[in-house]
């Protein structure tokens, strides 16, 4: 009779658990803790799949990770470690240390199969690659894929670019044809059922190869392309709200082939003719560059290999000696199929489902 009892008093008190709480709870969980909770009933289901809390969850625990992977044939090795949070620059020195006992996360899945992988960067959780001309996206926190149809069927090959608008919460995918001068661009929004493939008109005739790697950075994408029937090199820029184009003039003339990088929440790159210096663009509208020297040289040959080594990247932390990306081919992008090693600094954990 008293167990009744009792069990007639949970069932009452579940029933008026009050769903705001419910809610704040979960947004103080850590992301796969949330995941798992979903089977705990239909309401939990449906709150930590309602896109306000995913959004409000994103917000307030942006837990930064370093995510690698290793992909062999059709498996993916993925790891995800946590990301240090201060500043720790190369033209800075600092005493501070950290933790080797914090948790990485590892996992094994199966992957698309594709030849030439040539990902984005991780743009607010998620990250897209193509395979046979068809964006596939991917989320690594719930490891989902999703293959999207052709932007179009006449193109055979596609750069693919992901961006993310901060004011509407959205992510969008962007193609162009791969190595062949376009003037127009297809785009996709993702989240929705009835969102199909737009044509959108750019502002230049230009063309980008299949290893050009876009950087989205507060809601704009920008990517290296040339302008059609010239070998003149710029950097376009294209709005993710509102889907229009420009057209921003590299530092120099002669700066040839530079690998664009996130620095401090800025697009920059390593001045080719100085090592010691990055180019930064400090006013996209106003056309304005500035730079900045390292103590340390951000590419060199090295001695063993006799290849180059040149900086692909920087966590939101500052450029770091533990911190850099390297990569040991001047001629290849960071995340090189050959290398079948790809790293994605700044990855953050999403709850979007695919």
């Amino acid at each position: 009779m008293e167990q009744q009892d009792q069990k007639k008093k949970r069932n009452d008190y579940k029933g008026c658990f009050p769903i705001d709480l419910t809610s704040e709870i979960l947004l103080r969980l850590p992301e796969k803790s949330v995941a798992r909770f979903r089977c705990v009933s239909k309401l939990w289901s449906s709150i930590s799949t309602d896109p306000y809390f995913i959004n409000l969850f994103e917000t307030r625990s942006p837990r930064q990770t370093i995510l690698l992977c290793v992909r062999k044939y059709d498996s993916l090795f993925v790891s995800s470690i946590p990301q240090h949070k201060h500043m720790h620059t190369l033209h800075q020195s600092s005493n501070k240390s950290f933790s080797s006992s914090q948790p990485i996360s590892c996992y094994n899945m199966k992957f698309p199969e594709t030849n030439d992988l040539y990902p984005t960067e991780s743009v607010h959780g998620l990250i897209c690659f193509q395979e046979s001309g068809k964006p596939v996206v991917w989320n690594p926190s719930k490891k989902e894929f999703v293959t999207l149809p052709k932007p179009r069927k006449s193109w055979n090959d596609i750069t693919v670019f992901l961006g993310y608008d901060p004011t509407q919460g959205k992510h969008k995918v962007m193609c162009l044809p791969c190595n062949r001068s376009t003037d127009v661009c297809r785009i996709l929004t993702l989240g929705s059922a009835q969102e199909s493939w737009r044509t959108v008109k750019t502002n230049q005739n230009h063309r980008s190869s299949i290893i050009t790697i876009g950087r989205c950075i507060k809601g704009v994408i920008y990517y290296l392309a040339y302008i059609f029937h010239s070998r003149l090199q710029v950097i376009m820029s294209f709005d993710i709200k509102s889907e229009k184009f420009d057209t921003i003039p590299l530092p120099r003339e002669d700066i040839d082939r530079p690998f664009l990088i996130t620095y401090e929440g800025r697009l920059a790159f390593v001045d080719d003719k100085n090592p010691r210096r990055m180019l930064i663009l400090e006013d996209a509208e106003r056309r304005k560059w500035s730079s900045q020297n390292f103590l340390a040289c951000l590419r060199h040959r090295d001695v063993i290999t006799s290849e180059y080594l040149h900086l692909g990247g920087s966590t939101h932390a500052g450029i770091a000696e533990d911190e850099s990306w390297l990569n040991a081919d001047q001629d290849e992008p960071l995340f090189s199929p050959r290398s079948r090693l790809h790293i994605f600094p700044n990855h953050t954990e999403s709850q979007i489902s695919l």
